[in-house]
């Protein structure tokens, strides 16, 4: 992590809006002081993402995943935190000072790589809109995409031949070994020579909707049909899925999103109105892949070809999401006729025919499993025994138990087979008790009431006898905070920098307030259980009895209080 001066990053903090930075993915509502809106980070129908103006923080009561302005575009966007400060800086008209970080020379070098792939996608749009790119702009007019569409996703033509980058971008070897780097050249026995010629050319964005990698459509008969950028440091096709940061909102708004298998089937909905599809780059769909899928939308549609690759990628497809699944999630899936694909679907019967398609032939993801255990197993008794081998072990790989209790139910009535129990998977706890802590609530409330009102914090630091918490995650915040106070730092935001793993502190700043009348009592229990401690340890006779004295005056207080 870059290390910014705490005093710039409060600048930028205070300079920034969190409810403006949050609302260009989440419609947000008011509600009492805070906003209230679907959390980005998971599915959900009823609200429980929130997002306070005053605190300049964000936090999920469903899932746990909470923060200020830097961890929102870390999480969400996908910035490294130092482009997430400088992304905040610019905005706030800050200028972001030299950084000592010792990765602040690859943050340089990601920026040229990321330049020069943007600059490579500017070559190739301007390329299709040149007479020499008149073969690409008749393949995507044939195919119905208007020339909206084709700014929008930024397509573009490499020309044939060789040389076209080096014409543009220079032919030393520093450029070529660049290119190379970043996917756009390869070394041959020729020399440095472009990797895409006479393609369409699809580029490929990251989360952030940075120019990561390029897919290319061959437009003559060729091997291979469809290439794509290599595995670089900057494109790992696993991780990616196309259209996914220009469809992300959308998704959300319209509730809908639909996995297809390429490019042009994404193109074809976005040109038919629909852009809410998504599709894998020319790979059998992964795992990764598919748990972003979820986390957009918790019901799915994977709508394939009707032809046996269809079939197949469908399977595989099942096969990945199954350890991720859920009872939360309802993905279904849809088998189009023989020969069919979205975009010849749409051009022949329109967008209304294919959205009523979604929500009436889309089976349930249970459903799509038995039939195809039948279509794997064959028939008659050997094909039944098959059938619950297979099932056993793909149930083998499930997570949720009661979701994994109900498939099986259903293999069995199938197959007429008793199948394996596999025992129960360990639970995997809510993201907010991931810390090992033994914490009382008070202890946790006390904190929180110390990050909702940090002018709470300053009496303390005069206390000679300051107290400690008695759990070891807690009296690490709990000792930080104080020193942060006595700085002057803005504390709740400064925590979020130096325990990103804690996911309690956006709990603890983003819960109920806690009234002056309550922390009274909680400072007072807290300063109770500390000298009760300091009671059970060795001393001399008279720093027993003072103690003693001590922890009884704390008593009749908590008494009085109504404790």
């Amino acid at each position: 992590m870059a290390h910014f001066p705490t005093e710039f990053l409060d600048e930028v903090l205070a300079r920034t809006d969190i409810v403006e930075l949050i609302a260009r993915h989440v419609q947000l509502k008011k509600s009492g002081n805070n906003f209230m809106g679907l959390c980005p980070f998971h599915h959900e129908k009823s609200p429980s993402f929130s997002v306070s103006a005053d605190k300049q923080l964000f936090y999920c009561f469903g899932c746990g995943k909470g923060g200020g302005a830097f961890q929102f575009l870390t999480e969400h966007d996908g910035y490294s935190f130092p482009e997430a400060v400088e992304y905040l800086a610019e905005k706030a008209g800050l200028e972001v000072p030299q950084s000592l970080a010792p990765d602040s020379g690859d943050q340089e070098k990601r920026k040229r790589a990321l330049a020069l792939l943007e600059q490579g996608a500017t070559l190739f749009a301007r390329a299709l809109m040149s007479q020499e790119g008149k073969a690409g702009l008749d393949y995507f007019h044939r195919r119905k995409l208007s020339q909206d569409i084709i700014s929008k996703y930024r397509l573009g033509y490499a020309l044939p031949g060789y040389g076209f980058l080096e014409k543009v971008l220079g032919r030393d070897a520093r450029m070529q070994a660049q290119l190379e780097a970043v996917g756009l050249m390869f070394k041959g026995d020729r020399g440095y020579v472009d990797r895409f010629r006479a393609r369409v050319m699809f580029p490929i964005t990251d989360r952030r909707g940075q120019v990561v990698g390029f897919g290319g459509r061959i437009l003559d008969q060729g091997e291979p049909k469809y290439l794509n950028s290599p595995e670089t440091a900057y494109f790992h096709k696993s991780d990616l899925l196309y259209g996914f940061s220009e469809h992300r909102d959308e998704i959300r708004s319209r509730k809908l999103l639909v996995v297809v298998e390429g490019y042009m089937d994404v193109l074809a909905m976005a040109a038919h109105g629909l852009p809410v599809g998504l599709a894998p780059l020319g790979t059998a769909i992964g795992e990764r892949q598919v748990r972003e899928i979820l986390r957009l939308h918790a019901e799915p549609v994977f709508c394939f070809d009707g032809d046996r690759a269809g079939k197949q990628a469908s399977w595989r497809a099942l096969e990945r999401m199954l350890p991720v699944l859920s009872s939360d999630y309802g993905p279904r899936f849809l088998y189009l006729p023989e020969g069919e694909d979205p975009d010849s679907i749409l051009q022949r019967e329109g967008a209304d025919a294919f959205v009523q398609r979604l929500e009436i032939e889309a089976k349930p993801v249970l459903d799509t499993w038995i039939q195809g255990l039948k279509n794997l197993a064959g028939s008659g008794v050997e094909g039944r025994a098959r059938m619950a081998k297979k099932a056993d072990a793909m149930l083998a790989v499930m997570q949720d138990d009661y979701l994994r209790q109900v498939w099986r139910q259903e293999a069995e009535k199938v197959t007429t087979l008793k199948l394996k129990a596999p025992e129960a998977s360990p639970r995997k706890p809510h993201p907010i008790s991931r810390v090992a802590s033994l914490a009382t609530p008070n202890q946790e409330k006390f904190l929180a009431a110390l990050l909702q009102k940090p002018e709470r914090i300053r009496p303390l630091l005069l206390d000679q006898n300051v107290f400690f918490l008695d759990d070891d995650g807690l009296n690490l915040v709990y000792t930080r905070v104080l020193e942060l106070a006595a700085t002057n730092t803005g504390v709740v935001q400064a925590l979020l920098l130096e325990f990103p793993q804690e996911e309690r502190i956006p709990l603890w700043a983003s819960q109920s307030d806690i009234s002056d009348e309550e922390y009274e009592k909680l400072e007072l229990l807290m300063r109770e259980r500390h000298l009760h401690r300091l009671c059970k340890k060795p001393g001399t006779l008279e720093e027993k009895t003072y103690r003693q004295e001590q922890w009884k005056k704390i008593s009749e207080k908590l008494k009085k209080v109504g404790h």
